[in-house]
């Protein structure tokens, strides 16, 4: 299998003395989905802004598609949806069409517009690209975000709480959206959710994390250890419910 995320003893520091995150440790294999997860303050969004290039490590080492992450340059293999999107793109009165035009690379394979959108399951691309994003209804703000990552026809798609402000309907359709990338496009995804519902399965591969305590494993052997407990600092039940496709 091709790794394409390598992760050796990572650890953040954003003031002088302190790390935000250490002793962070894992590997993504092409084509396969793994989740974040962590409370608050734990870390998660940091790890994945150095994944983005826009936090660098303290210390350990860090490679993209088998490159150093000093040296990696093909950011275009990467799509990205940054947490709050939907509350900051919200406000603004910039088409659909301009959005999707400002993050593309103008690479030869850079998706049509239109295509992208009926990608993420949007119809009437031609009224859509002219819309503004404030017009938009919650639902199709959150699809038109990811399809401004799936623009560049990256390899790796890195999602921040992507659920976090859609309703139910629409996080079980988004998720829909998620499996349907991964199953039929092979892409590489890394989820950060506080939503444990969202995760599809017991055996889905789990990466927790809460500053300097990490685990890496699968779902069914993190809730059954302690490891979970040391993370979030107290005692955790699990509630036996799991996210189902809609379709």
């Amino acid at each position: 299998m091709t790794t394409v995320v390598e992760v050796r003893d990572l650890a953040v520091s954003y003031v002088k003395g302190s790390c935000v995150v250490e002793n962070v440790s894992f590997d993504l294999q092409r084509g396969e989905v793994a989740y974040l997860l962590g409370p608050n303050g734990g870390g998660k969004t940091t790890i994945l802004k150095v994944l983005i290039g826009s936090a660098k490590p303290f210390r350990g080492s860090v490679k993209l598609f088998g490159t150093d992450l000093r040296e990696f340059r093909e950011w275009w293999r990467i799509g990205y949806v940054p947490q709050d999107a939907t509350l900051t793109l919200g406000r603004m009165n910039v088409s659909v069409n301009e959005l999707l035009g400002a993050v593309s690379f103008g690479r030869s394979r850079s998706l049509d517009r239109a295509e992208v959108l009926k990608l993420v399951g949007l119809q009437d691309t031609s009224a859509l690209l002219k819309k503004p994003l404030f017009s938009l209804s919650g639902g199709q703000l959150q699809r038109v975000i990811v399809a401004a990552a799936l623009i560049n026809s990256p390899e790796l798609l890195l999602l921040d709480e992507p659920t976090a402000y859609v309703d139910p309907s629409g996080s079980s359709k988004l998720m829909d959206l998620v499996w349907s990338l991964n199953t039929d496009l092979g892409m590489t995804i890394l989820m950060v959710t506080h939503d444990v519902s969202m995760i599809g399965h017991r055996d889905a591969r789990i990466l927790c994390v809460n500053r300097d305590r990490f685990y890496a494993g699968l779902m069914q052997d993190l809730m059954s250890s302690e490891e979970l407990c040391k993370i979030y600092g107290f005692h955790v039940y699990s509630v036996g419910h799991a996210w189902k496709s809609t379709e």
